[in-house]
């Protein structure tokens, strides 16, 4: 764990800092060798490269998935909006952690970024 980040979770207000607590050590339990840094004024994850980050906003706490435009087909829970490869899954409640798969989530995106890491595949294609 990370002292920066623990001092930006401990800087939220009550309900938001429950979450992020909850999240954070979802994300420790399925992914033990995660990387967690402050970046961007966030705390953000690496794990084979760029992997997910929690966002504290005013709709609740967004994750999102580095590559997560992979991952649209099989979690349509999550959204890209106008992103070009990162998609979000809002948490608004304990609830949301469970209903919206977020484990799951977690342990498929990691075994992607796994694997897009040795397949040597760019996040981002470049243009011809």
């Amino acid at each position: 764990m990370n002292r920066k980040v623990d001092d930006f979770i401990e800087a939220l207000a009550d309900e938001q800092r429950e979450l992020c607590e909850l999240i954070r050590e979802m994300i420790w339990e399925n992914v033990p060798a995660v990387d967690e840094r402050l970046s961007f004024k966030i705390p953000f994850y690496h794990y084979f490269g760029m992997f997910m980050y929690i966002n504290p906003g005013k709709q609740g706490i967004d994750i999102g998935f580095c590559r997560g435009k992979d991952l649209l087909e099989a979690f349509p829970q999550l959204t890209i909006g106008n992103r070009a490869i990162v998609a979000i899954l809002t948490i608004r409640s304990k609830k949301d952690i469970y209903t919206k798969d977020l484990q799951q989530l977690i342990i498929t995106a990691a075994a992607w970024n796994e694997e897009a890491k040795r397949l040597k595949l760019p996040m981002v294609k470049k243009k011809k």
